[in-house]
Parts: structure tokens; C-alpha cells; sequence
């Protein structure tokens, strides 16, 4: 036992808090705030209505975006930018993101030819013939994928390669694959190449807004497909 805890010294405190908080925030999302979870305590289970996708959205935010910046800035006493929020980064390098999606759009179209994407996506049924509804979930889309990107390709990556170096690139991996797992599965498969080159980038870049941008516009263009598949721009 003495073994055991003279080990646990050697531990980076700030790696261990990551990595715990990691764990808590997937199994409290997985369990309590998944939309069909959601759904099922609002009424019904059927297709996910407005209000349990943007509550999914508003505690996805919170747990990968404001918990983890509150503990930046208040725990660790650090600037925001030590953990990818640099506008800099971004805007010298934005060429290569757009340059990503427009090499991902074709393989987009190719998936929403796929039965099981137009079955998915997007994920509130309404989104699929009222604009409205389709304009007001796609905010709250949004707004998840800049949280999401700043917790895998900001305070998570930047924390564990101060003490782990581009390993932890490959660590986040496998997370971030498995939070796919309820989407179809050329999705999850493609999530680990995601994963792995955003990882990339964002140390490259030392931020996450090109990765939370690319995000944003693969995620709303699946939707808008989705959308076109479901009638709404007939």
C-alpha cells in the first residue's frame, strides 16, 4: 500500500484532474443527457424534439466548455490562451481547415446517400420541415461543437502535452472515437483520423478555433443534407 501511494506522488496533479474529469463528464452526458435520454424524460420517445437537443446541447457546453474554463482560469490561474483560445493561431492558419471541408465535402454527399445518415440526421425530427426549428437547432449545434472542440483540441490536449508530449494526440483518440459510437459508423470510424489530425493542428496552431470551425461547417452541412433528404428545401 505504501508502494501505492508513493506511486501516486509521481502523478502530474493536473493530467490526473483531466483525466478524471474526462471520465465523470462522458458517463454523466452518456447517462443523464443523451437527446434520446432526454426525450424519454420529456415524453414520448420518438424522434428528439427541439427542447431535449437543446438541452443535450446547453449540458454539453457547460460539462466540455465552461467547467473546464472555470478551472483554467480560477483553479490553475492560467490564461485562456494556454489552452488554445488564440485568435492569432487561427487566422494564420484558417486555409488549411477550409481546405479540409472542402476536401471532405464529397465524401458528405456520398454519407447522405447512406440510409442510416438520413435516419440520423439532424438528429430533431421538426429540423426536417420547419425552418425555424431547423435555424434555432443548428445555433445550438453549434455552440456544442466549439465547446466539444475546446475541451478534446484545447484544455485536454494542451494540459496532458506539457507532460506527455504528441502522445497525448493519440490518448484523446480514443475518447473522442467513442463518443461517436451512437452515430453511424463510417462517422465513428472517421472520428479517429478526425481526432488524431485536429489534435495535430491545434498544437501546431497552439488553438482550437480552426478545428471547432471545421466542425461547425461539416456539422451543419450533414444536417442541411439531411434536411434536403427529410423535404425540407422541396
Amino acid at each position: 500500500m505504501r508502494k501505492i501511494i508513493e506511486g501516486f506522488k509521481t502523478v502530474d496533479a493536473r493530467c490526473a484532474l483531466v483525466l478524471v474529469y474526462m471520465a465523470a463528464a462522458l458517463t454523466v452526458l452518456e447517462y443523464y443527457y443523451l437527446p434520446p435520454r432526454i426525450q424519454a424524460r420529456l415524453g414520448p420517445l420518438g424522434r428528439i424534439s427541439l427542447e431535449a437537443g437543446i438541452t443535450w446541447a446547453i449540458a454539453t457546453s457547460v460539462a466540455f466548455g465552461l467547467i473546464p474554463l472555470l478551472i483554467v482560469k480560477f483553479v490553475h490561474r492560467e490564461p485562456l490562451s494556454s489552452v488554445g483560445y488564440n485568435a492569432r493561431g487561427f487566422w494564420k492558419h484558417s486555409w488549411i481547415y477550409f481546405g479540409l471541408f472542402l476536401f471532405m465535402v464529397p465524401f458528405l454527399f456520398y454519407a447522405a446517400s447512406q440510409p442510416a445518415f438520413v435516419r440520423t440526421y439532424p438528429f430533431v425530427g421538426a429540423a426536417r420541415n420547419d425552418f425555424a426549428t431547423f435555424w434555432k437547432w443548428e445555433a445550438a449545434y453549434i455552440l456544442q461543437f466549439f465547446a466539444l472542440e475546446s475541451f478534446f483540441r484545447g484544455y485536454a490536449l494542451f494540459t496532458l502535452e506539457k507532460k506527455i508530449g504528441q502522445l497525448a494526440i493519440f490518448v484523446l483518440a480514443v475518447p473522442y472515437c467513442m463518443i461517436h459510437y451512437h452515430k453511424p459508423w463510417m462517422e465513428a470510424g472517421g472520428a479517429i483520423i478526425a481526432g488524431i489530425a485536429l489534435c495535430a493542428l491545434a498544437l501546431r496552431t497552439k488553438s482550437f478555433y480552426g478545428g471547432a470551425m471545421l466542425h461547425m461547417l461539416v456539422a451543419v452541412t450533414m444536417d442541411t443534407l439531411g434536411a434536403r433528404a427529410g423535404g425540407l428545401f422541396d
